[in-house]
C-alpha cells in the first residue's frame, strides 16, 4: 500500500485534527491542479488507503471540503464525489501555501531520488524497447500534445509513463515508481496538471520520447530527470508563484 509522505497515523489516534489535516491536504490537491474541475476525486477506499486513515476520518474530511464547496456528491450509476469550478482562492485563500510550505523542505530532497530512479526507467526504456512500444509511445505522445484539457492531459500522462515503465520490462522499477509518485503527490498519486503547466510538459514530453526511440539511453535519462522536476516546480508556483 502506498504511504503518503506526511506521518501515519493509526486508527486508534485519528481525531478532529486528523480530518482537518486531510481535507486540507485535499483543498491542496485541488489548488495545484492534481485534480480538476469535473474530475471525480477516488473512492473513500482508496482514499483512506493512500492516505493511511480511515473511512470515517475520509468521510468527515470530504464533508468539510464539501462545505467549502469545492467538491460534490452525485448519485446513481456515475455518481460520486466531484470537483466543482469554485476557484480555492475564493473558498479557502491560505490552505494551499500552508500545507505547501510544510511538505517543500522534505520534497524538495525527496525529488532528488524520485528524478534519478525515474532517469534509470527512461535508459532502460531507450535500451529494451520494441518497435510496437515505440509506435504506442509515439501514438500517446501525438494525443498529449493535441490536448489542452488539464483532465485529458493527466490520463494520458498517465499513460505515456505506463508505456515507458512497460517498456523497462522490470517489475521492481515499476512498483518503486508508483510509490515514489504517491510521495511526491501528497499521498493522491495524482500528477498536478494546472492549465499553465502544458505547454512545459508537452516540451519535455517530446524531449523524453524522441531519446527513447531514438536508444539514446544517456539524453533519456537526463530527460527524464528534468521533467520529473515539473510536480515540484507546478508546487512551488503556487506557494510563491516561481515561473514554470
Amino acid at each position: 500500500m502506498n504511504k503518503p509522505c506526511h506521518s501515519d497515523r493509526t486508527l486508534a489516534g485519528e481525531t478532529g485534527s486528523a480530518r482537518q489535516e486531510l481535507a486540507d491536504r485535499i483543498v491542496t490537491a485541488i489548488a495545484i491542479g492534481a485534480y480538476s474541475p469535473g474530475d471525480r476525486l477516488p473512492s473513500e477506499r482508496e482514499l483512506a488507503e493512500r492516505q493511511a486513515v480511515s473511512r470515517v476520518t475520509v468521510r468527515a474530511a470530504l464533508k468539510i471540503v464539501s462545505e467549502l464547496g469545492l467538491i460534490e456528491s452525485r448519485r446513481g450509476r456515475d455518481g460520486g464525489t466531484f470537483v466543482t469550478y469554485k476557484r480555492v482562492s475564493d473558498a479557502s485563500p491560505d490552505t494551499a501555501q500552508r500545507i505547501l510550505a510544510q511538505e517543500m523542505p522534505q520534497l524538495k530532497d525527496f525529488f532528488d531520488y524520485r528524478c534519478l530512479v525515474e532517469g534509470l526507467v527512461a535508459r532502460t526504456a531507450a535500451e529494451r524497447h520494441d518497435q510496437q512500444q515505440a509506435s504506442e509511445l509515439q501514438h500517446l505522445l501525438d494525443e498529449f500534445c493535441a490536448t489542452d484539457d488539464a483532465s485529458r492531459a493527466r490520463e494520458l500522462d498517465q499513460k505515456l509513463h505506463a508505456c515507458i515503465m512497460a517498456m523497462t520490462a522490470n517489475q521492481h522499477l515499476e512498483t518503486q515508481s508508483r510509490q515514489l509518485t504517491a510521495r511526491a503527490t501528497l499521498g493522491f498519486g495524482s500528477e498536478p496538471y494546472p492549465a499553465e503547466s502544458l505547454p512545459r510538459a508537452r516540451r519535455e514530453h517530446k524531449q523524453l520520447v524522441q531519446a527513447i526511440l531514438r536508444r539514446d539511453g544517456d539524453e533519456a535519462f537526463r530527460a527524464a530527470q528534468h521533467h520529473f522536476f515539473l510536480t515540484l516546480a507546478i508546487m512551488e508556483h503556487s506557494l510563491d508563484g516561481k515561473p514554470l
